[in-house]
């Protein structure tokens, strides 16, 4: 059903067309989607949305729309808009966009020059900045106020961290100033720390080498417990952790001028942080250290974060990259002060050498990466939602480990993360098979438990290949605001689009269905029948209207009285009736705004609707 809107909002979402190269076919119904919901949407008279990223996979096309006030876009906030192969809209995400926002002026009196040396001297500055950007954002505070700000972000080399300072761009009052890296447990107080260890217009080449690594920890290589030979005592190195060690090809290594370094089509060593220990350049491509010599932590880290994106961009065929430093992700092994924590922002990873340092344990590498994976697929729309993107994190790097088949199932390190690194008297890591339900408790990271156990469930039944790219694929349909809730049908329904292709089948959609509401997430019913036309799998059941106000019509065939339940997009139960042959309407004006899913329990048949 169309819906009646304001010219004015019909005018501004038709007239603002796709920038900066990015281009659809599709994009005149995405649009067109979004007028007919642009009631419930809440969308303004005074918005405007800019296709500012197509991303085209096997999916089917994802489309996103960048929301704008008078050419300035507002602050994460985007409509998403996901089309199957066929053509048909499969998903839609609009839980970013901020419909409370009110109109404003959109010229600043505030310079961007003085808002970034503002922003250097809030966020405390110091030693050599590596990196520092400034964009003008309308921002929606804490406190409901509608501003227009600049986003400054800015890191330095004696101050840990990506530091986000926001800074109103009429006043120039400083309106926050936050760390805004992504790290891999949580950040302490007053963290322990560990000691610290010891330009040219040349042709560059790139060649193979090899190193020595851990893969993915010597504990998992040797099936060993933290104990004995096998422990960190301060980064020194003997007979068993050496043996532990495996030697690989490096793929890629720049050569220039007779010297080799770590970097090439997918990562680069930097030095981003303190302590300064090097590049690790050298005049042989023989990058073979012991885990004494801070040159280990330097080629583990660059042969795991090469490999995985190897394994995504050429392997999976699915275009992943850095968003910055023209697609090459920068990486720091030795970082944070000498800190015992990690983190990913903007491109950029930093490892930390408290306890056992950080970039031996492929865990801690992969996890990190996991955020750079999510943020790129997104188009920088992570969220860290419910511990979402902790959660991903910790899928990717247990998805690569249990790969290798060193644990036996029957193992508790079968599902432990962060094996060398934590489970130890440093800290005490995390786990994938987590038994608490969605939508849980507590912090990001132990909520990212539940997510990550979920997907590792999955990926135990229908295996690694089509559980990684069912979550690739599923996660860049996601924004800034998606839940774990909206992420579980995101990618079961990215999984549903790729049916009949590499290897995806209905028994596969049923094990990704019973093992997410196994976890607590409530998936709409899906009838997996390839064989039948896409308009007669919607006939089970029809809902009318859609978006409701108030009377809410179900039309199915029902022959008995059935439980009518109603569960909003958490998961949580809240509302139950009955239907059946002499009752078929819901009285549903009492539910908040937003999306919701009717499910008919005898039946086991599900659908989603709108609230307005």
């Amino acid at each position: 059903m169309k819906l009646k809107i304001n010219s004015l909002v019909l005018g501004c979402i038709l007239s603002c067309s796709a920038l900066m190269g990015q281009e659809s076919s599709l994009e005149s119904s995405a649009r067109k989607w979004i007028t007919e919901n642009s009631s419930s949407l809440g969308v303004q008279n005074f918005s405007q949305f800019k296709l500012n990223f197509v991303r085209k996979s096997s999916s089917g096309e994802t489309l996103r729309f960048q929301q704008l006030m008078k050419e300035i876009p507002v602050f994460q906030s985007e409509l998403v808009v996901h089309f199957n192969k066929n053509g048909g809209i499969s998903y839609t995400s609009a839980e970013s966009f901020k419909k409370d926002i009110k109109e404003i002026n959109v010229i600043p009196s505030f310079a961007s020059s003085d808002a970034l040396a503002k922003a250097h001297q809030a966020s405390h500055t110091k030693g050599r900045i590596t990196h520092e950007e400034t964009k003008l954002y309308v921002y929606l505070t804490d406190s409901g106020d509608t501003k227009l700000v600049y986003r400054v972000l800015t890191s330095s080399f004696e101050n840990p961290g990506s530091w986000e300072t926001i800074i109103d761009a009429q006043t120039g009052e400083v309106i926050s100033v936050k760390d805004v890296a992504y790290y891999y447990k949580e950040k302490e107080k007053n963290p322990e720390k560990k000691s610290n260890k010891k330009n040219t217009k040349a042709k560059k080449v790139l060649v193979s080498g090899t190193g020595y690594i851990f893969n993915p920890d010597p504990l998992s290589k040797m099936q060993a417990a933290y104990a004995g030979q096998y422990v960190d005592n301060n980064d020194a190195t003997n007979a068993s952790l050496d043996a532990a060690r495996t030697l690989v090809t490096i793929p890629e290594l720049d050569l220039t001028a007779g010297v080799y370094k770590l970097k090439g089509s997918y990562a680069e060593i930097k030095d981003l942080e303190t302590p300064s220990t090097g590049l690790f350049t050298q005049t042989s491509n023989q990058f073979l250290f012991n885990r004494n010599d801070q040159g280990f932590e330097a080629v583990n880290a660059y042969w795991h974060i090469d490999n995985s994106l190897r394994y995504i961009n050429q392997t999976l065929n699915i275009d992943c990259k850095p968003l910055t430093n023209a697609g090459i992700l920068w990486f720091d092994p030795h970082g944070l002060d000498g800190d015992d924590n990690s983190y990913y922002s903007n491109g950029q990873l930093v490892f930390g050498e408290g306890g056992v340092d950080d970039a031996e344990d492929a865990d801690v590498v992969l996890h990190e990466l996991g955020h750079g994976i999510h943020d790129w697929l997104t188009n920088g729309s992570l969220s860290q939602v419910q511990g979402l993107s902790e959660g991903c994190g910790d899928y990717w790097a247990q998805s690569y480990s249990r790969s290798l088949n060193q644990w036996p199932s029957s193992s508790a390190a079968y599902n432990w993360m962060f094996s060398w690194d934590g489970h130890n008297e440093y800290w005490s890591g995390r786990i994938t098979n987590y038994t608490v339900l969605y939508p849980g408790s507590g912090s990001i990271h132990t909520r990212g438990q539940i997510w990550a156990s979920a997907l590792m469930r999955i990926y135990d039944k229908i295996g690694k290949a089509k559980t990684d790219r069912a979550f690739l694929e599923g996660i860049s349909m996601t924004n800034s605001s998606t839940n774990q809730q909206s992420a579980a049908i995101a990618v079961r329904q990215a999984a549903i689009d790729m049916l009949g292709t590499f290897g995806f089948t209905c028994a596969d959609i049923a094990q990704m269905t019973q093992e997410f509401n196994a976890a607590g997430y409530i998936l709409p019913a899906y009838t997996c029948l390839l064989a039948v036309d896409e308009a007669e799998k919607k006939n089970s059941i029809a809902i009318y209207p859609n978006p409701v106000s108030d009377i809410l019509t179900v039309s199915m065939k029902i022959n008995k009285d059935e439980k009518a339940e109603i569960y909003n997009m958490e998961g949580r139960k809240v509302m139950e009736t009955t239907i059946g042959k002499g009752k078929n309407t819901i009285n549903v004006s009492h539910l908040q705004i937003g999306d919701y899913l009717l499910r008919i329990k005898g039946l086991e048949v599900s659908t989603k609707f709108i609230k307005k």
